[in-house]
């Protein structure tokens, strides 16, 4: 198939817009949005640097080539190096494993498009680019990744939201590289047709597929990316095609009107960070709690029923159709669990990295909270913001009392966003013990002047412990 052929459609239309976003200027805010969720993602990854499931998969990546002087891109704060597509892997797997990096929630589907942060570093650095085209990179990225989520039905597809991250990849890494629009469109091509993950990776007894779904698809379309600057095809209609992306994953959607010229604010203005090592729906009820924890006292007084209101949205309710989630028995379902959530955040005021570490799930007092916990849906919440997770907490007490809060945003979310001081503040929690105070306060100085920046070493070498 020749180079015009694959450009045909929708690919070449694409094409043209990743040009379009690419060269457009960063706002204020959206530059500011921009440094957060870069330096919160690199906080996250910091963060999980002790993770089980890192470790392995480090192990793994060892044996593909990753090692101390090896590939053109940092491991972040593993003192070690890999190419582009092992790099966006691992660095992928340690932002997300933690479920503490960023969320967007678009009409429909809930996502993190801070997953692929891990492949706008990996390429910047490989590239040479500087601090600013890593910032744009992010910008792409956050458009991209957005646009596609928006077109999921949640309530309806069998697609995990992971499965946009091939074209946000494939989008970042070949503008990066600088990559002809012949390859850029064969690079997006071949990610559209290799990017779709079942949706069953966050079902019943959620597994490590989940931590490591995003860094698969990464990994997958930064390698095809590579490759289609070597002059591999993909096919000319992988996009809009009979059985395309648009078809079959976003289940009939017009690409042309995905990726239309519109005036919305970027996308990563619509991004939320997290306070909490949890799945998005849990800030607000974990908020919330905690407020009535701090109201209690300590100890908490014997209680007879703990009622969990949220809106009645299509993640809510294939959240609670998950019964397992109602005992946890491990991190990956105990970070998306209502029930253990809130029973911690009662019995401790807070949810932290510590409680999934020593397994709290297993305590006989938590278990005891969750058992009394009721869940429902109550479309009277959906006059607020549903995509900010409004939610109602009430503990019914033995005594005959009920302490009542409601959050109608979740903290964090874009409309009650964590600041500046807020986001270092996180950092410097996920960061301590990995890296020295003098490194974390020069990470922080190097992100707030990351634009300043003619390359980004700087930046990574000051991630080795």
């Amino acid at each position: 198939m020749s180079q015009t052929a694959a450009r045909e459609g929708a690919t070449t239309r694409l094409v043209a817009w990743l040009r379009d976003v690419s060269v457009s200027e960063l706002s204020q805010a959206s530059a500011e949005r921009a440094r957060s969720v870069l330096l919160d993602s690199i906080g996250c990854a910091l963060g999980a640097r002790g993770d089980l499931t890192v470790a392995r998969a480090l192990e793994v990546s060892r044996g593909l080539g990753m090692g101390a002087g090896a590939g053109d891109c940092t491991i972040i704060g593993q003192g070690l190096r890999a190419g582009l597509p092992v790099a966006s892997f691992v660095n992928g797997v340690m932002i997300r494993v933690l479920d503490l990096n960023d969320v967007y929630a678009g009409p429909g589907q809930v996502g993190h498009p801070s997953d692929n942060i891990a492949v706008a570093i990996a390429a910047t650095e490989k590239a040479g680019r500087s601090g600013k085209d890593l910032l744009r990179a992010i910008r792409l990225g956050y458009e991209i990744y957005g646009r596609i989520e928006d077109s999921f039905d949640s309530a309806n597809t069998p697609w995990d939201h992971v499965s946009a991250s091939g074209l946000t990849a494939a989008g970042m890494t070949g503008w990066l590289l600088g990559l002809p629009d012949g390859a850029l469109g064969h690079a997006l091509a071949l990610a559209a047709t290799h990017s779709a993950t079942s949706r069953e990776i966050r079902g019943g007894q959620v597994s490590s597929a989940k931590s490591i779904a995003n860094g698969i698809v990464v990994q997958t379309a930064t390698l095809l990316t590579l490759l289609a600057a070597k002059g591999i095809t993909g096919p000319s209609h992988a996009l809009d095609g009979r059985y395309g992306f648009g078809k079959i994953v976003l289940d009939g959607a017009d690409i042309d009107a995905v990726f239309a010229p519109g005036s919305r604010p970027d996308r990563v203005l619509s991004a939320g960070l997290k306070m909490y090592p949890c799945f998005a729906m849990a800030q607000g009820p974990i908020h919330a709690t905690a407020a009535i924890r701090k109201a209690l006292g300590a100890p908490v007084p014997a209680v007879e029923r703990i009622r969990v209101t949220l809106a009645d949205s299509a993640p809510a309710r294939t959240r609670l159709a998950d019964g397992a989630s109602a005992m946890p028995t491990s991190h990956e379902q105990a970070d998306h669990s209502i029930h253990f959530l809130v029973a911690t955040a009662l019995a401790d005021g807070y949810v932290g990295r510590g409680h999934f570490e020593s397994r709290r799930w297993q305590d006989p007092a938590i278990v005891d909270f969750m058992a009394r916990i009721e869940v429902e849906l109550d479309t009277a919440l959906n006059a607020e913001t549903v995509s900010a997770f409004p939610c109602r907490i009430a503990v019914d007490l033995a005594d005959g009392r009920t302490l009542t809060e409601a959050r109608p945003v979740a903290p964090g979310h874009p409309e009650d966003p964590l600041s500046w001081d807020d986001v270092k503040e996180k950092f410097a929690r996920n960061a301590e013990g990995v890296i020295s105070d003098e490194a974390r306060g020069q990470v922080v100085r190097l992100v707030e002047g990351i634009e300043d920046l003619p390359s980004i070493a700087p930046l990574l070498e000051t991630l080795v412990p």
